[in-house]
């Protein structure tokens, strides 16, 4: 059986690396449904590691429900609930409305805010009136799978309620108030997750999230909805399709601010 390296200066916890590797092992399909995992004795050997850190690591993926203890005590795949969700990023406006459509949305706050920081200084309006401010959780076959923060200038937001935005796609609405939307910019990145995002989720506080972030452009230029978003890694995966003309060398762009999405 092959080795594989964890060491206490990667700066996080042996057992955590072994959980993470055993994790993605199952996430991958290299684990499927059903198939026991390496014995106790056998991860020993493969982490070089000790008993008590494997155990910690299969209570871990345990508590994660990825793994159960079948037919004679052996630790097996547990089946999975739901499938990851695929949203293509070809497109920010295009890929609104299909992942609308196959998610369930709950709102967890909605109210008006005087805008700070980012959406003070670009969102059409928010200098003068307060903005729209909406937290919701959209799941996918009943499984949390995204965190979502929107504002919208005060005059768009007051064409819906709270219970409109929890039966309609944000992006219906807007079309519904006369918006259409024409351009956006997103930036994706990675964060973790904080207490409050933690409890909405159903996930460990400090679990890695991709961190989405849009800013909405309407057909006159205006900056009419931004959107802060944070999904769990494992249930949402993003696939972008490249054309022969974006297949080349490219320079990366280094943001000057965790909260720019240009």
């Amino acid at each position: 059986m092959d080795r594989i390296a964890v060491r206490r200066e990667l700066g996080s916890p042996l057992h955590h690396q072994i959980y993470l590797v055993l994790a993605d092992g199952i996430s991958t399909g290299r684990y499927v449904e059903g198939e026991a995992l390496p014995t106790e004795e056998q991860l020993t050997r493969m982490f070089s590691v000790s008993r008590i850190t494997v155990r910690r690591a299969m209570e871990s993926l345990h508590g994660a429900g990825l793994i159960e203890r079948g037919a004679g005590r052996r630790t097996v795949v547990r089946a999975q609930i739901g499938r990851p969700m695929r949203m293509a990023m070809n497109s920010v406006i295009e890929n609104i409305v299909p992942y609308g459509a196959e998610t369930y949305a709950k709102v967890i706050e909605f109210g008006y805010v005087e805008a700070r920081g980012f959406v003070r200084e670009h969102l059409w309006q928010a200098m003068d009136k307060p903005m729209q401010r909406a937290v919701r959780v959209r799941s996918h076959e009943g499984v949390p799978i995204m965190h979502l923060t929107s504002y919208v200038p005060a005059v768009l937001g007051e064409t819906f309620s709270a219970d409109d935005l929890g039966r309609v796609s944000l992006f219906r609405l807007l079309a519904r108030a006369g918006v259409h939307l024409a351009r956006g910019d997103q930036v994706v990145s990675a964060t973790l997750a904080d207490p409050t995002v933690a409890q909405h989720l159903g996930i460990k506080v400090g679990a890695a999230l991709i961190d989405m972030r849009r800013l909405l452009f309407d057909q006159k230029g205006r900056a009419v909805e931004y959107i802060e978003m944070l999904a769990i890694p494992d249930r949402m995966t993003l696939r972008m399709e490249l054309g022969s003309g974006q297949i080349g060398p490219s320079k990366a762009r280094q943001k000057s601010s965790r909260n720019n999405p240009k």
